[in-house]
């Protein structure tokens, strides 16, 4: 199938059912969710890298200032 990379998530068709899914690139290819389109799907994997970032940071310890 075709894939579209974000950072995290991405996007990829599943040729054997005939949908799109939200797929995690760093959980051996975990799919999130199937969805009718490619844009459905972007979308979802954008939303869910949006929500990774703020959990990551939020993780992070902030920087000691100089």
């Amino acid at each position: 199938g075709s894939r579209r990379y974000l950072m995290r998530y991405s996007a990829l068709y599943v040729d054997s059912i005939g949908k799109w899914a939200a797929v995690d690139t760093l959980s051996d290819g975990f799919i999130l969710q199937f969805h009718k389109t490619e844009k459905q799907a972007l979308k979802a994997a954008k939303f869910e890298e949006k929500r990774w970032d703020t959990l990551v940071a939020g993780a992070l310890p902030a920087a000691a200032a100089c």
